[in-house]
């Protein structure tokens, strides 16, 4: 298979990759829209699932959601350098944004637009990461304070294409796009 019209020079690909990641943050059954957050800590780095909350090409942004305690902010503090991994199975396409992260704690606008359902996950008692006796003896008590919005400016982008022959891979970061060996 061909790779697709996206993957055949650079200006289309970037059109592509901020497309999609617009696409994630506005369908949640999109495959980009849960995506692996890197951070370092103090024991190595650190990986989970997060789900992108924003993507802005103009200023080269994506945004992600924690609670404020989270051990993933506290790295951030101290070190803003992280990793986003996104992966479409179907398409297969795959895309790390390296990035500069800052912590914007309890942002009143953001908290507006966090779904009633899902305000649970920004407070729960005790803090994350706390010893519980059991599985479920925790409370959901949300709370705008919790909330911390990550913003990451992307640094580089790394974008690799597998579904057929030849495989596409291109970087792009300080000096511009260009095709690497995938």
């Amino acid at each position: 298979m061909p790779p697709p019209e996206a993957w055949r020079d650079h200006a289309a690909l970037e059109a592509h990759l901020w497309a999609r990641l617009a696409r994630a943050v506005a369908d949640a059954a999109d495959p980009w829209r849960f995506a692996v957050l890197a951070t370092l800590g103090a024991e190595g780095p650190q990986a989970r699932t997060v789900g992108l909350r924003g993507a802005d090409r103009a200023p080269g942004t994506v945004e992600v959601h924690a609670d404020a305690r989270t051990p993933k902010v506290a790295e951030l503090a101290a070190d803003p350098r992280a990793q986003l991994l996104l992966w479409d199975a179907a398409a297969q396409e795959q895309l790390r944004l390296s990035l500069a992260v800052e912590v914007v704690r309890a942002p009143a606008d953001r908290w507006a637009r966090v779904p009633p359902a899902s305000r649970g996950n920004y407070g729960t008692t005790p803090a994350p990461g706390t010893p519980i006796p059991a599985a479920e003896a925790y409370a959901r008590d949300p709370a705008p304070a919790r909330l911390a919005a990550l913003v990451g400016r992307v640094t580089r982008m790394d974008a690799v294409w597998l579904a057929g022959e030849p495989h596409r891979r291109a970087i792009r970061d300080g000096g511009g796009w260009r095709w690497v060996a995938p």
